[in-house]
């Protein structure tokens, strides 16, 4: 017999699922409508041009997903003061955020490339900033560096933690677009994350932050 918080979960994942196939038959035909197709990089092999033309912005339907359902299912924990889903959540919509005006002047001026490298990497810095200030605000983060395996913590001054989980930070976000491949197309790549977030998440009993990874 499953347990509240592992039935909850659960029940998040299969809503998740059919709330994602109900806003795709909807989405994916309204982006082919408005013809945003991702644009292939002309550096890439010949046979890779048999994707353009591909739907981008795809992602809205987990996203909207993922911020409806996780906020539906995480109302019993944040009722009872936990609010760590919403600020992983708000930090994932404003990395989204990102994601669709770097998509948007694609589909704009038929391009592969939309904001500049530059412009990205600014913008995820100042989201990773204000994202780490509200943690050390709230009191749900320190400057403690764990070693993992050796069971080291160091305590390490506020500026260099911020600098170090910055570049962590934005480098493990570039990373998913570096490995995503040459369409654009990032669930292969997302998927096993979420499920490795959602297995340590569950092992720490963090039952709230788990709806996230889930949805």
């Amino acid at each position: 017999m499953l347990n509240q918080p592992i039935l909850n979960l659960c029940l998040a994942i299969l809503a998740s699922f059919a709330m994602a196939l109900a806003f795709g038959r909807v989405l994916i035909p309204a982006l082919r409508a408005l013809h945003a197709g991702q644009s292939i990089r002309q550096i890439g092999p010949n046979w890779h041009n048999s994707k353009a033309g591909t739907p981008t912005m795809g992602g809205l339907m987990f996203i909207l997903t993922a911020l409806l359902l996780t906020l539906l299912f995480g109302i019993r924990g944040m009722k009872n003061g936990d609010f760590s889903a919403v600020y992983v959540l708000a930090l994932s919509l404003c990395f989204g955020l990102i994601g669709f005006l770097d998509d948007f002047f694609k589909v704009k001026y038929k391009r592969n490339l939309g904001l500049t490298a530059i412009q990205k990497a600014m913008l995820q810095m100042a989201v990773s900033v204000l994202y780490l200030y509200v943690l050390y605000r709230a009191g749900l983060m320190t400057c403690d560096l764990y070693v993992p395996f050796f069971h080291v913590t160091w305590r390490i001054p506020m500026v260099v933690y911020f600098v170090l989980a910055v570049f962590i930070m934005v480098g493990t976000v570039n990373a998913v677009n570096i490995t995503d491949g040459l369409d654009g197309l990032s669930t292969g790549v997302t998927l096993p994350v979420m499920m490795f977030f959602l297995a340590a998440s569950i092992a720490a009993k963090q039952f709230t932050l788990a709806l996230f990874p889930a949805t």
